[in-house]
């Protein structure tokens, strides 16, 4: 190559490279103009289809909100959906109680007010069907789900603000299947100005109705707690014409339940096996059971919690499932030589027909205590009994402390033809608890027991739980392990108590903890007095001895505020129950809180926090605070509540309202009893101590 030839390479690029920028750059400036204008054909094609919506007088559950973001606070947007003047809207501008909606058509001479009554409500995506008399355009073209892509432009549209002009927001496609398939997310500014209005695509075609579905995995269970936030969803067009007919012919279409419970509480990684299945619930009257792997939902293969719901939340009450399970060889009713190698688990295949809501529940007991667990149990096996409550069906059949429960035989569901009399192997006490759980109050189990290597099954009839604690129920209670005997203080070493340091929290909680090893799983009681600041060691001193004995951690915690406890509160709680998990094992069957006089009515508030981990509440002095939601009773979400009387003139106070609140823990299937005070007022600690072994009752 000459250097004449190489010279012209070099400098052929230079010219093409400087002509490439100043087109680049023309681009550059016009691309801004080509985005704007391709944005507003876009909403010009639907804006003629999006309304405002205001609500007709002032709702109920408007007032009854104390949500930051009420239902009805505001005016919002719907969308026409059909001819004939069907307009689409959520539940955040008409809410559950409202019969009639505000509609306010686009118009640039001046607002056009309609009155819509409501036709028809999706209760599982928050959207309402109205119908006005005269015909808005409706959306005339939709994107179907096959075509949806993340990272395509979103533009979210609404007419909250302005009759005349639709408030625009632009995003892109984040994901295409959430809140268990029932919507697609978009990081457009999504707020209450644009629910219910369309989310399109950027060639104007209408992708979704926005609407506050709850992000109930983050807590999130309002569905408004995201608004503005990059994270916002869409009911898919293609879903809601899908229902469309059913809502113009007036129905109210609910979530379709299943009735059981998972056994793995994690529902991203959990196997989806059946816990428990709900008495007279589809799943139980299909001939599901507890122990059952759920391994496919409408031919779909199911390995996670989460696979499952992804098929059964978008359904309705009504709609029929196929469900494949796989089911462990029943345990044979003679005896089996230790060493005979299990037979594999048999398929079954059956259909469910979703409904709107189960029969009351209420929680059976036999009358068995197992022995204590921890939250992870290394090794599987049977079920050792600890104790027996006395008069219960389990004592009368003969149980007693020291035997193994190796299986139960179920009473055969009505209808079932799966075979789910042959017993279901129990390899843990929350295996036990689901099977229990699972059976209706009256209702008669056998129980596989091996005593000293001699097996038999018993026969036990479910009794509803007692309310009520025994008068001796300190003499029925063994002592745990290391525990003084009865009536001798412990010694110097039988408990230590100490400091829950946990990072941002300025005055850590005292815990009194029973000197055992680490390993040795413990109950808690988280002791809620009346508000007065930091806690001081000597306020340990009441505990000691019922901690040691009972096997009890006690958490004192202090109020931030010394006037009054206050939602920080909360959070130090939260933080120092996760620094004790670190340093002993805990028993999740056993887990209490307590409080008296102020902190009594924050008990609840902290057990509604806590969740279902709180088995029990204890309230002294005080009623339930007058905003506590008392939710129906159902397996794993029970609690056992006791309301005591130490203060003549606070218990004169606060009776009515206890009596008020022991009706409806009744009515929601919450066994609600009296707790024993002792003398002088004083707290009975070691009454309440043997109340949280007794929370493990089955």
């Amino acid at each position: 190559m000459t250097a004449m030839t190489q010279q012209r390479i070099w400098l052929w690029p230079w010219f093409v490279l400087g002509a490439v920028a100043s087109a680049s750059m023309a681009v550059a400036e016009e691309l801004p103009f080509a985005e704007e204008a391709a944005i507003r054909a876009a909403v010009d094609r639907v804006a003629a289809s999006v309304v405002r919506i205001e609500t007709a007088g002032v709702s109920e559950a408007a007032l009854a909100s104390s949500a930051e973001v009420a239902p009805a606070s505001g005016p919002s947007t719907g969308v026409v959906v059909e001819e004939g003047g069907w307009i689409l809207a959520t539940s955040f501008a008409v809410p559950q109680d409202a019969r009639e909606a505000i509609v306010m058509l686009p118009s640039a001479a001046g607002s056009q007010r309609r009155v819509a009554r409501v036709v028809g409500r999706d209760l599982s995506r928050g959207l309402v069907l109205l119908r006005i008399d005269e015909s808005p355009p409706p959306v005339t073209e939709w994107v179907p789900r096959a075509e949806l892509a993340v990272g395509q432009w979103t533009i979210a549209v609404g007419r909250a603000w302005d009759g005349a002009v639709p408030s625009v927001a632009v995003g892109i496609l984040s994901a295409t299947n959430r809140s268990w398939g029932r919507s697609v997310q978009t990081d457009a500014s999504i707020s209450p100005a644009n629910y219910g209005g369309p989310l399109i695509d950027i060639r104007g075609r209408a992708i979704g109705i926005l609407a506050p579905l709850p992000a109930d995995t983050a807590g999130m269970n309002l569905g408004t707690e995201l608004y503005d936030s990059g994270i916002g969803f869409a009911v898919p067009f293609e879903d809601m014409l899908r229902v469309l007919p059913r809502l113009k012919n007036g129905e109210t279409l609910s979530p379709g339940v299943l009735g059981i419970g998972y056994s793995a509480r994690d529902p991203f990684t959990g196997e989806a096996r059946i816990a428990t299945c709900r008495p007279g619930s589809p799943a139980a009257k299909a001939g599901l059971r507890a122990g059952d792997l759920i391994v496919a939902a409408e031919g779909r293969p199911v390995t996670r919690i989460a696979e499952l719901r992804h098929v059964l939340a978008p359904r309705y009450a009504g709609d029929t499932v196929r469900l494949s399970v796989e089911r462990a060889a029943g345990q044979a009713k003679s005896e089996q030589a230790k060493s005979e190698q299990a037979a594999p688990p048999s398929r079954i295949d059956v259909q469910v027909t979703l409904v709107k809501a189960l029969p009351p529940w209420r929680r059976p007991i036999l009358g068995i205590v197992p022995v204590r667990s921890a939250a992870r149990e290394p090794r599987p096996g049977p079920v050792k009994v600890a104790w027996v409550w006395a008069g219960s069906p389990a004592a009368k059949a003969g149980i007693a402390a020291g035997d193994q429960i190796e299986a139960v035989v179920p009473p055969l569901a009505e209808g079932d033809t799966t075979g789910a009399g042959d017993a279901i192997p129990v390899d843990s006490a929350s295996t036990l608890a689901g099977i229990v759980a699972g059976t209706d109050v009256g209702k008669t189990l056998g129980l596989v027991v091996d005593r000293d290597g001699k097996r038999q099954t018993l026969s036990i009839e479910s009794v509803a739980m007692p309310t009520d604690l025994p008068g001796d129920l300190l003499e029925q209670i063994p002592p745990f392990a290391a525990a003084p005997a009865a009536g001798v203080a412990p010694a110097g070493d039988a408990v230590t108590v100490e400091r829950l340091q946990a990072a941002e929290v300025a005055q850590p909680p005292l815990a009194v903890l029973p000197s055992v090893g680490s390993k040795e799983p413990l109950g808690v009681i988280v002791f809620l007095d009346v508000p007065r600041g930091p806690i001081d060691d000597a306020q340990a001193a009441e505990w000691k001895a019922a901690a040691a004995r009972h096997g009890v951690a006690v958490i004192l915690p202090g109020s931030v505020d010394p006037q009054r406890w206050g939602r920080e509160d909360i959070g130090g709680i939260k933080r120092a129950l996760a620094t004790l998990a670190t340093k002993r094992a805990i028993d999740p069957a056993r887990i209490a809180v307590v409080g008296r006089g102020a902190g009594g009515a924050f008990a609840w508030l902290v057990a509604e926090s806590l969740g279902p981990a709180v088995r029990g509440v204890a309230l002294i002095d005080s009623a339930l605070p007058r905003q506590a939601t008392v939710e129906p009773a159902e397996p794993g979400r029970s609690r056992w509540v006791l309301f005591g009387a130490a203060a003549d003139d606070a218990a004169a106070d606060v009776s009515p309202r206890v009596e008020a609140d022991r009706r409806r823990l009744d009515e929601a299937g919450s066994p609600a009893g009296t707790l024993p005070m002792g003398q002088g007022g004083r707290v009975p600690a070691a009454t309440l101590a043997a109340w949280v072994e007794a929370l493990g009752l089955l």
